[in-house]
Order: C-alpha cells, then structure tokens, then sequence
C-alpha cells in the first residue's frame, strides 16, 4: 500500500507542477510548454513504452529469481529504443506540427523524452519489484527537483525552451540513483536475447499503439489550437484537461502501483477462477474511488479555480472542467488489467484508432476553438471506452461486480445532490472547503452503509 501512496504523491505533485508552470510562463510560452510536453509524451511511449509495460508484466520476483536474462533484455531493449525516439523527434519537429520550431526546441523535445521515459522505466521496476524504499526515494529526488529547478528558470526566462531543458536535467539525478541501486547482478548482457525482446514486443506493441493514439490526442488538438487560434488558448486547454486527468491519476494510482503487480505476482498461484474474482474485485475498488473523485473534481472546479489558477486561465478552467473531467474518467480504464493478465492485449489498439477518428471528425466540423478542442477530446475518449467494453464484454474477461457499480453510481449520485445547493458568492475558498468537506462525508458515510465494494473489509473492519 504504500508503493500506491507513493504513486499518488508523484501524481498529486506533477499536478502541483503544471499549476506553479502555469503562474511561472507567460500564458504564451506556457501554451507552448505544454505542446511540447505532450509531444515528448507521445515519442515517449512509441519508442520506450513496450519495454515499461512488459517489465510490469513479466518482471515478476520469480522471474527476477530464476530468469536473469529476461532484466537484461529488458535493460538493453531500452537503450536500443533510442534510435527511435531521435527519427520520431526529428520527424515531428521538422513537420511543421510543434509552434515556435527551432533547433534547440527540437533538442529539448528529445531530452525531455529520454528523461521522462528512463525515469517511468526504473520506477516501473521498483513497482515490480514492490522496492518501496527506492521507489520513495526516486519520486522524492525527481519531485524536489523538478520543482527546485524547472520553476525558478521558468520564471526567470520566460522561456518554454529553457523550461523544457531544466525539466529534462532535474529527472537525471533520480535516473542514475535507480541505475546503480537496480542492478541485477546476475544479469549479464550475454544473457539478452532477442527471441525473448520479440516476445515482450508482442505482448506489448497492442498497448503501444492503443496508448500512442490516445496521447495522440492532446497532441494533435494543442497543435490545431496553437496553429489555428492561440498559444494562449492552447495553454487553457491543456490546464484545464491536464488538471483533471492528473487529478484522476492520483486517485488511480492505487490499480497501477498496487493492484496490477499483485495480481500478475499471484497469478501462477491461483486458478483463473480465482483471477478472473479478483479483476473484478479490483474494478469494484478502482470505480469507489474514482467516481467521486471525478464528480467532486466538477463542482471544486469554479472555487479551486479562482484560487490557484493565474487570472486569464480561470474562465476557461471554470467553463470546460465539467468537460475534461468527464474524459479523463473515460480514458482512466480500469478495465486494461483484464486484457494485460489475459494477454488480450491485441483487443485494445481498435479502440483507440476509433478514438483519434472521432475526435478528428468532431473537430472538423465545429468551428475551431476551445469547445471544439474539448468537446472532441470528450467524444473520442467516450467511443474508445464503449469499444473497450464491448471487447471485454464479448470476451468474457471479466465477472463483472454489478452490484458494488450499481452501489457506487448511487454513492456518488447522492453526493452530488447534496452539493449542489453549496455556493456561496463572492467567498471562493468557503465554497471550496464546504464542497469538498461535504462531499468526502456524505460519499464516505453512504459508502459505508451499503458497504460498497466492501468498504469496511477495505478499512479492516
């Protein structure tokens, strides 16, 4: 449990980054920042990804113990990955795509993916080797960091650029910690082999391609907003949306960083039976904590806004929340573990293609424009989960837990009834404080009453 409060707390203080960026850049070159960003995190997961999630996967402690060749595939398959992410830089930033091009932009595009991607690989290790104590250390080193570092230049520059490199240089110190304090001492690059780096591509370029084209989306959508309105509006799109996405990251945190280890951990010591009770276990638990954290995430929004967010990016945040909330609880799939453990993976990319179409369609035929950006997102996150759906359903890959859904749609319904009548004009703060408070008894006592998702065996009674 504590590996998923530690990756809370990284998801809770990247959301904490992107608002100290937002007060640091001009409205302008924070626009361009988050552009950029997206794009690394696209190249990111197109040319290291498979390596990260078939570490999640395969890299169990028995593996550890009796396979020393699978870490040092893994290890080598990483480095070898490289050569992709600079063909993918360079073809995205001679493009034309990326606002503000320039060479040293191009560079910063690179470093901050390579550091990103190395830092997302050695902490998915620690997670797999449930290494609690490296893995606090790791987010901690990044976290102070990050903050200690990108801020201050941010501020001083004003440079997206500048704000992009000191990102990239503040991950490393993290990297190297985790380089040295991983190894694996039998594994020996003699070991490596190729037929077993052929079979993690296999199992993991479905959930490549799946997520490529959904951090696809972002990056498309900042581009034709920067190239078609703002930079400016660009950055209040990405604000609002990476707010609430990050928001539900934390709350997720808990079927990434716990959850799916575990069950991959215990999966050759149960029968499928057993696996199949506790996916739908899992689902249950992940849904009681993310419905409320996306509905709150609603009503918080207009008060939170007005207190955190620089001035020119309120309205905008108070307006499209409801919107960018909704997507992200559509984009964060609970569901992705069942295809994972079933290796099921090649289920999911078709989703995600239908994804991209949609929110390209929508977007051509709405004016260009804030509501254009974020309605699309929305209708291209919702047809990629009803597919997803449609494909464990038609699978069979999950016993699903109808009665702890029903359970918490009625948790959650109650709640929002209960804040709605919670405002109070002019006192952003109290609004905030009452709504949140409210919301976090009312859910929690309801839950508690009809034991949703076995709530009080979670809190151990």
């Amino acid at each position: 449990m504590w590996t998923g409060a530690l990756f809370a707390l990284n998801a809770l203080l990247n959301l904490g980054l992107a608002l100290a960026l937002a007060w640091a850049l001009p409205a302008g070159a924070y626009g361009a920042f988050t552009v950029y960003f997206a794009a690394a995190l696209l190249i990111g997961n197109l040319s290291y990804d498979w390596v990260r999630f078939s570490a999640m996967r395969f890299y169990t402690p028995q593996a550890r113990a009796t396979e020393p060749g699978l870490r040092v595939t893994l290890d080598l398959s990483l480095f070898a990955s490289t050569g992709l992410a600079l063909l993918l830089a360079a073809g995205m930033a001679g493009s034309g795509a990326l606002p503000e091009a320039s060479p040293a932009a191009a560079a910063a595009l690179l470093a901050v993916t390579g550091s990103n991607a190395a830092f997302e690989y050695w902490t998915a290790l620690c997670r797999a080797r449930f290494d609690t104590r490296r893995y606090g250390v790791m987010v901690a080193a990044r976290n102070l960091l990050t903050f200690g570092l990108t801020v201050p230049v941010a501020a001083y520059t004003g440079s997206f650029v500048a704000t992009l490199f000191a990102f990239a240089i503040a991950v490393v110190p993290s990297i190297l910690y985790g380089v040295v304090n991983l190894a694996d001492k039998e594994a020996r690059a003699r070991l490596a082999t190729r037929t077993r780096a052929a079979g993690f591509a296999r199992y993991a370029l479905p959930l490549v391609a799946a997520e490529g084209c959904y951090l696809l989306i972002p990056v498309i959508n900042r581009s034709m907003l920067a190239h078609g309105a703002s930079l400016a509006e660009t950055g209040a799109y990405a604000l609002t949306f990476d707010l609430a996405f990050r928001t539900l990251a934390v709350t997720a945190s808990v079927g990434d960083a716990v959850l799916f280890p575990r069950l991959v951990a215990n999966l050759h010591a149960q029968g499928a039976a057993r696996t199949r009770e506790e996916i739908a276990r899992n689902i249950a638990v992940m849904l009681l904590v993310l419905a409320p954290a996306a509905a709150g995430f609603a009503f918080v929004a207009q008060p939170a806004g007005e207190i955190l967010l620089a001035e020119h990016f309120r309205d905008a945040f108070t307006h499209y929340a409801p919107i960018a909330v909704a997507a992200a609880f559509a984009y964060t799939y609970v569901l992705r573990p069942a295809f994972q453990v079933e290796l099921r993976t090649g289920d999911m990319p078709l989703a995600a293609v239908a994804a991209v179409l949609v929110d390209l369609a929508v977007m051509m035929v709405m004016p260009l424009g804030l509501l254009a950006v974020s309605f699309a997102h929305l209708a291209g996150l919702t047809v990629g989960l009803i597919l997803v759906l449609w494909r464990a359903i038609a699978a069979r890959l999950v016993d699903w837990p109808l009665a702890d859904i029903g359970k918490i749609a009625a948790c959650a319904a109650v709640m929002s009834v209960a804040l709605v009548p919670l405002g109070f004009e002019g006192h952003a703060f109290l609004t905030l404080i009452a709504r949140a408070a409210c919301g976090v008894a009312v859910y929690g006592a309801v839950a508690w009453f009809m034991n949703a998702a076995g709530l009080r065996g979670l809190l151990g009674r």
